[in-house]
């Protein structure tokens, strides 16, 4: 009874364990990250006055534009137009949600972290001189 009882707390762990995995995300996958939520530093940037008003993207930006600038990691190479050019993506902070379009790169952003113009900002509700943002974001197709 002793090993009947011992071998069904085993296989309860091993259920609750189970059901409490998350799946791994590559975040350079857009396909692998619809519906999922990425954590990261927002900081501000001034298109025009940082990497010059042409975005890596293409589109030209002014602080006023509701645009963001993608991290390095998952932007990708460089010296191309990334795959993530031009989605929308969902941007969490506090309480306050926005909507914002990649169209530029940040080669300083660590991984997850994103550089918001003044507009993105904005609606997120902080002061500026708080200088960081500890953000979640998430691609959004239907926005």
């Amino acid at each position: 009874m002793k090993l009947y009882s011992f071998l069904l707390c085993i296989l309860f762990a091993l259920l609750a364990t189970l059901a409490s995995a998350q799946p791994v995300n590559d975040k350079r996958g857009l396909g692998a990250l619809v519906g999922s939520i990425i954590h990261g530093v927002a900081t501000l940037f001034d298109p025009v006055r940082e990497g010059g008003s042409q975005g890596a993207c293409g589109p030209f930006a002014t602080k006023h534009s509701h645009i963001v600038a993608l991290n390095a990691h998952d932007y990708g190479d460089l010296n191309k137009k990334s795959h993530w050019c031009g989605k929308k993506i969902k941007i969490m902070y506090k309480e306050r949600t926005t909507v914002a379009t990649i169209t530029d790169a940040c080669p300083g952003c660590d991984a997850g972290c994103l550089d918001l113009t003044q507009a993105v900002w904005d609606e997120l509700g902080e002061d500026p001189k708080v200088g960081r943002l500890r953000v979640k974001w998430a691609p959004c197709d239907s926005c």
